[in-house]
C-alpha cells in the first residue's frame, strides 16, 4: 500500500516577521516526518507571494549532505512505484530513518542509488525548473527504461520548445520544455516532479498544456509537500475530470496553510558582490566534448546528463562512470577536508553527485533566483544572504544564503559551462573569503557557429 501510517491532523504556528502568521495543519504524513525535518518557514521578497517552505532537504536554498537530497527522491521513487502496483524500495525504512534523523549514511546513499524498478507503463518524468530538477532527476534515477527531461528558463538558440507553460506565484513564470515530441507522443504516463505544491495551478497549467499537444496520457504528480485546500484539491479534480485526465497525487507530507496579516516584507537593497580576483579553471577537455550538448543559448553551453533536453534510463551508467573519471583527475581536491559543493541554478543533481563522491564531509548548495528575507534569529533559517548577477547571462539576480555559517575548509564551484570568465570573478572572489576555491566546468564553451559533435 502506499501509505503506511494513518492520517492525522497536527497544527503549528509560525510568526514569520512581525504581525505576519502562518499556521499549517497537517493532514497525511505517511513515514511520520518532523516538519522541522522537512523545512523552515522564510520571509520572500516577491509581490505575489510574500513566504516561503524553505527546504531543508533539496540543498537549494540551505546546504546538505547529499545522502539526505538524493534519499528524498528515494522515498519519492518509492512511493511511485507502490502507487503502481510495485514493491517500495527495498531500503525504504532505512532511508527514511536517515531523513527524518538528519544523519547521513554515505554507504546506505551508495547502495540505495543502484536500485533500479521497472514501471508497467511507458513514463517519462518531468522536474520542474529550477528548484525540483535535482529532485526530479533524483527520482528518475531508480527506474529502467524511462525518459528524465526538467523545464527550463533558458532561451536555446534555434531550437522551438515543445511547449511552454506559466508559474504564477514564482519569481520568474515562464517555463519552456525543449523534449523531443516523440518522447512524449510515445509516452503512456507523466510523472511531473515538485518540490512543493501550493495551490496546484503550476501543476495544472502544465498538464494543461502538455494534454493540448499530447493527450490520452495519464499523470502522478510528485512532491515532498502539498499544501492544497480542500476547495483547491477539488478544482484540481473537476479540471482533470472535465478533461477526462487520469492524474493522481503523491506527496510526503500533505496538508494545508492559513495566513494571517499578509503584507508586502521591505528590505534594505543589498549590494552585488563585486570582485575581480582571477581564477584558475579546471576543465577536462577531452571528457567535455563528449558531454557538450550540441544545444545552446546566447550565454551558454549544456551539459547533456542534466536532463534539459531528455535522458534515458541508458545514461545511467555512463553518467556514473564519467563522474567518476571527472572527479579522479581533480587530485587536488582534499576528500577528507569539509567541503561545499555549489551548483549553479538549474544544475542541481550532478552537483549532488559530486558531493557524494568526493567524501564523508561535504555538502552541497545550489545558487537561486529566489530572494529571501534574511534575519540573524535563532529559529529563522535564512540568516545571511550575497546576491550577485548570475555568470554567463542577462544579468539574471541569484542568491547564496548562509554561506557565513559554513564550516568548510574548501568550496568546489560547478559550472554546467563557462564563456566569459571574468562574468565569475565576483562570486568567486567573495567564496575565497569563505575557504579556497576550486572552479570545475563540465561542457566545453564555444562559440555561435561552431560545430559540436555531442
Amino acid at each position: 500500500m502506499l501509505h503506511h501510517s494513518t492520517s492525522f491532523n497536527t497544527l503549528k504556528k509560525y510568526n514569520l516577521h512581525g504581525d505576519l502568521n502562518l499556521t499549517i495543519e497537517v493532514k497525511d504524513n505517511p513515514h511520520g516526518f518532523s516538519l522541522d525535518v522537512l523545512f523552515g518557514m522564510g520571509v520572500r521578497i516577491n509581490k505575489k507571494r510574500t513566504f516561503l517552505f524553505v527546504s531543508r532537504l533539496l540543498g537549494k536554498h540551505l546546504a546538505v549532505d547529499p545522502a539526505i537530497s538524493l534519499g528524498t527522491g528515494s522515498i519519492l521513487a518509492s512511493m511511485l512505484s507502490e502507487s503502481e502496483g510495485q514493491q517500495p524500495h527495498p531500503h525504504l525504512n532505512e532511508i527514511v530513518h536517515m531523513v527524518n534523523s538528519g544523519v547521513p549514511n554515505r554507504s546506505l546513499s551508495k547502495k540505495t542509488l543502484t536500485h533500479k524498478a521497472k514501471l508497467p507503463t511507458k513514463t517519462v518524468f518531468i522536474g520542474f525548473a529550477e528548484t525540483a530538477t535535482g529532485l526530479g532527476h533524483a527520482v528518475f534515477n531508480h527506474f529502467h527504461d524511462t525518459t528524465y527531461i526538467h523545464t527550463t528558463r533558458e532561451e536555446i538558440i534555434d531550437m522551438k520548445p515543445s511547449f511552454y507553460f506559466e508559474e504564477e506565484h514564482s519569481h520568474a513564470t515562464s517555463h519552456r520544455v525543449y523534449a523531443s515530441e516523440k518522447v512524449l507522443t510515445e509516452a503512456d504516463t507523466i510523472v511531473l516532479v515538485d518540490d512543493e505544491i501550493t495551490s496546484g495551478l503550476t501543476a495544472s497549467n502544465l498538464i494543461m498544456a502538455l494534454n493540448k499537444s499530447f493527450p490520452g496520457k495519464r499523470y502522478k504528480i510528485l512532491s515532498i509537500l502539498d499544501w492544497r485546500n480542500d476547495e483547491q484539491q477539488n478544482d484540481f479534480d473537476q479540471l482533470m475530470k472535465a478533461h477526462d485526465i487520469a492524474a493522481e497525487v503523491i506527496a510526503i507530507l500533505s496538508g494545508q496553510f492559513s495566513l494571517v496579516n499578509d503584507a508586502m516584507i521591505e528590505e534594505n537593497e543589498i549590494n552585488y558582490l563585486v570582485g575581480n580576483n582571477e581564477f584558475d579553471l579546471f576543465i577536462d577537455e577531452e571528457a567535455s566534448k563528449d558531454i557538450t550538448s550540441k544545444h545552446y543559448s546566447e550565454y551558454a553551453t549544456y551539459c547533456t546528463f542534466t536532463g534539459r533536453f531528455g535522458l534515458t534510463s541508458d545514461h545511467h551508467d555512463e553518467m556514473e562512470e564519467w563522474i567518476q573519471k571527472l572527479i579522479n583527475k581533480l587530485s587536488h581536491i582534499d576528500r577528507n577536508k569539509p567541503t561545499l559543493v555549489i551548483g549553479m541554478g538549474e544544475n542541481i543533481y550532478l552537483p549532488q553527485r559530486f558531493a557524494l563522491a568526493l567524501g564523508e564531509h561535504t555538502k552541497v548548495q545550489t545558487t537561486t533566483r529566489s530572494p529571501i528575507f534574511a534575519k540573524d534569529e535563532e529559529a529563522y533559517p535564512i540568516k545571511q544572504k550575497c546576491k550577485f548577477a548570475l555568470p554567463d547571462s542577462l544579468g539574471i539576480d541569484q542568491y547564496l544564503y548562509n554561506l557565513s555559517d559554513m564550516e568548510t575548509e574548501q568550496i568546489v564551484v560547478i559550472a554546467e559551462s563557462v564563456k566569459d570568465h571574468t562574468t565569475w570573478f565576483p562570486l568567486l572572489t567573495h567564496l575565497e573569503t569563505v575557504a579556497p576555491v576550486i572552479w570545475v566546468s563540465l561542457a566545453m564553451p564555444y562559440e555561435r557557429g561552431e560545430t559540436v559533435e555531442a
